[in-house]
C-alpha cells in the first residue's frame, strides 16, 4: 500500500500482507451463491406461507442479504473476487450491481475518489453529505430516531435514488456494448417476469426490502465508517471500525463490513481475511491512535448524542490534517 516510509501508519510485514491478501475465489463465490440461495429460499417461503409478520421477518432478511450482496460489488469494486479482471467484472456487474440499479465501473469511480481523497473536499462520498442534515452531528436521540425511522418506512426513497445516480456523474461515457448488455439484461429479466407471472413478487420481495430496511442499514453504517467520532490522542477523528455480535452481522453489518478502518488502511485484503488483519493490527499503538473503535451500532448511535466529552467533527477537516501532518498517505495504492 506505500506505507512503508509513514512511520504513523500500522505496519504488516511482507509476508503477512502477502497471506492476508491472497484471493480465494472459490470462498467469494461460496458467499454470493449463499447470499442469492436465501433471498430465494425466503421468498418461496413467504409465499407459500404467507403472513403480515412472516412478510415483515421476510423483508428485513431480504433487505440485509441485499446490503450483503453490495458489499460483494464492493469487493468486486477492489478486484477482490477473482484473480481475473474481467471475470471480477463480469460476475459484479450482473450478479452485484445491476440488480439495484447501479453499475460497477460508476461505483469504482467513485470509491477509489473516496479512497484517495478521504474526508477532503475531494472525497465524493463527503461532498454529497455535506449540507444534507441528515449527516449532520451530533443529534438528539428523537432526531436520530426520527432519521432512521423515515428510512425504515420507505420515506427517503428519492434520496436514496439520487444518491445512485450520483455515482455516474461525470463519468465518461461506457462503451456501446456495455450499453447493450446492461440493456438486454434489464430487457430479459423484465420479459422473464411479466412472461412468469412473477412481476409482483419483484415488487413485493425485492423493491420493498430495497426501499426500507436495505436504505437504512446503509445509512446507519455509514454514518459508523466516518462520522461522530471523537478525537483519539489529540487527532482528527474520521475512521471506525465497529465490533458487533451475531444478530448485527446478519441484519446490519454482513462480510466483515464493520472492519471499515482496516479496509481503508489494508484496501488489498478480502473480507474474508478482515478479522484476522483486525487482531493483527489492534495491538499496535499506531492503529488505535488512527482507527476510533466502537462497541456495536448501538454504541455508534450513543457517540452520535450531544455529549460534553464528544467531539464535533467538522466534515473535512480529518483527511486534510492527516494530509498537511504526513500521517496519512497521499494517495491509497489498493493491491489489485
Amino acid at each position: 500500500m506505500g506505507q512503508a516510509h509513514n512511520p504513523h501508519l500500522p505496519r504488516l510485514s511482507k509476508d503477512e500482507l502477502r497471506e492476508l491478501s491472497a484471493l480465494n475465489p472459490i470462498r467469494s463465490s461460496f458467499q454470493i451463491i449463499v447470499e442469492w440461495l436465501t433471498i430465494v429460499l425466503a421468498i418461496w417461503l413467504c409465499s407459500h406461507h404467507w403472513s403480515p409478520y412472516l412478510f415483515v421477518a421476510v423483508a428485513v432478511s431480504i433487505g440485509a442479504r441485499q446490503h450483503a450482496l453490495l458489499i460483494l460489488m464492493h469487493e468486486a469494486t477492489h478486484y477482490r473476487l477473482c484473480k481475473s479482471k474481467r471475470l471480477n467484472d463480469s460476475v459484479g456487474e450482473l450478479l452485484l450491481a445491476w440488480p439495484f440499479f447501479v453499475t460497477l465501473r460508476a461505483y469504482r469511480r467513485n470509491h477509489i475518489a473516496h479512497h484517495k481523497h478521504m474526508n477532503t473536499a475531494q472525497d465524493p462520498d463527503l461532498v454529497r453529505k455535506l449540507d444534507d442534515p441528515n449527516w449532520q452531528f451530533p443529534k438528539r436521540g428523537t432526531e436520530i430516531a426520527a432519521m432512521l425511522l423515515s428510512d425504515l418506512l420507505g420515506l427517503n426513497t428519492i434520496a436514496l435514488i439520487r444518491l445512485s445516480r450520483t455515482f455516474a456523474a461525470g463519468e465518461e461515457p461506457p462503451p456501446r456494448s456495455y450499453i447493450l448488455s446492461r440493456a438486454g439484461f434489464y430487457l430479459i429479466a423484465l420479459a422473464l417476469l411479466i412472461g412468469t407471472g412473477t412481476l409482483h413478487l419483484f415488487l413485493l420481495y425485492w423493491v420493498v426490502p430495497y426501499f426500507t430496511w436495505l436504505a437504512m442499514v446503509l445509512h446507519l453504517r455509514s454514518i459508523a465508517e466516518h462520522f461522530a467520532i471523537p478525537e483519539n490522542n489529540g487527532l482528527p477523528a474520521g475512521l471506525r471500525t465497529t465490533r458487533t455480535g451475531l444478530i448485527e452481522r446478519l441484519l446490519i453489518a454482513p462480510n466483515n463490513v464493520g472492519y471499515h478502518a482496516e479496509h481503508h488502511l489494508f484496501p488489498g485484503v478480502p473480507f474474508y481475511r478482515l478479522p484476522k488483519l483486525h487482531r493483527l493490527l489492534e495491538p499496535k499503538t499506531e492503529f488505535r491512535d488512527i482507527a476510533h473503535i466502537s462497541n456495536g451500532y448501538r454504541g455508534v448511535l450513543s457517540e452520535c448524542l450531544p455529549c460534553d466529552r464528544a467531539s464535533k467533527p467538522a466534515p473535512g477537516v480529518f483527511g486534510k490534517a492527516f494530509l498537511e501532518r504526513g500521517l496519512f498517505p497521499r494517495r491509497l495504492k489498493p493491491q489489485w
